[in-house]
């Protein structure tokens, strides 16, 4: 299954994939001020495809910081995330270790126009 380090850096690009996917939805379903809409729960299940009803300005809190994710409850692993702010459609955990920085190097606000894309 691999080292400590290397299933960390798994979660972190199987979580970012979900991001990358959740900032397209932004683009076309939270556009807009006060717009609500659902996004994919971030969990590093790639099986998971569970929905998470969001408000813009909610989303964009937890996008200001490249470590934070968006999880169902029930959804946190504690061996590559702690929960930093919970409610109950969804809690925020952030990544440490190699998902930390795996989560930065992944971050699409953070990239430039010429990085290649999450593989």
């Amino acid at each position: 299954m691999g080292t400590r380090e290397e299933q960390q850096a798994e979660g972190a690009r199987r979580q970012s994939l979900f991001r990358h996917v959740n900032e397209r939805i932004e683009a076309i379903t939270l556009a807009a001020p006060g717009s609500v809409g659902e996004i994919l729960c971030e969990c590093a299940n790639l099986q998971c495809a569970e929905p998470i009803e969001m408000a813009l300005d909610e989303y964009e809190k937890v996008r200001l910081v490249p470590t934070h994710f968006f999880v169902k409850p029930g959804h946190v692993v504690p061996d590559i995330e702690r929960v930093v702010e919970e409610n109950g459609r969804y809690v925020v955990v952030e990544k440490f270790g190699e998902a930390g920085k795996g989560a930065v190097r992944l971050d699409p606000r953070r990239q430039s126009a010429d990085d290649p894309a999450v593989a």
